[in-house]
C-alpha cells in the first residue's frame, strides 16, 4: 500500500491536459478570498497556488504548504467553483485501494472541458 503512495500517477489518465497559469493569474485570483485577519493570504489562495506551481503534488504537501489546511479536499471543492468559470479544474487522482482522505492523493490542475449548450438542451427545459 505504501508503495502506491510513493510513485507519481500516469497524466495520460487524467484524460485532461495540464494547465500552465502565469504568476498573474496566480496574483489576481489572491482576490477572490478574503485575506486572513492577520494579513496572510487565504487557504484557498495558498492551496491553488500550491497546486498550480507543483503538479501532481500529494495531500499532505498541501497542507504543509497552505499553512496546515486541516482538509485540503474539502477547500478545492470550493476552489473549483471559481476556477470553472476560468476554464480551469483541480482534479485529484486516486491511487488504487486507498480512503478519499488519505494524504497520498495526487492533484492537478486541468483545463476543464467547456462545452456551449443549446438553450433548447438545459435541464429545466421540457422536453417535447
Amino acid at each position: 500500500m505504501a508503495e502506491l503512495c510513493k510513485t507519481m500517477p500516469n497524466t495520460s489518465c487524467i484524460g485532461l491536459p495540464l494547465a500552465q497559469v502565469s504568476e498573474s493569474f496566480l496574483k489576481a485570483s489572491e482576490g477572490w478570498w478574503r485575506k486572513r485577519k492577520d494579513g496572510k493570504l487565504s487557504k484557498a489562495s495558498m492551496i491553488l497556488r500550491a497546486i498550480a506551481m507543483n503538479q501532481g503534488i500529494k495531500t499532505d504537501e498541501i497542507r504543509n504548504l497552505a499553512d496546515a489546511c486541516s482538509n485540503p479536499a474539502h477547500s478545492i471543492r470550493d476552489i473549483n467553483k471559481k476556477l470553472m468559470n476560468k476554464g480551469l479544474l483541480i482534479v485529484r487522482m486516486d491511487p488504487v485501494g486507498v480512503a478519499p482522505n488519505e494524504c497520498c492523493h495526487h492533484w492537478f490542475l486541468v483545463e476543464a472541458p467547456i462545452e456551449t449548450v443549446k438553450v433548447q438542451m438545459s435541464s429545466n427545459d421540457p422536453l417535447y
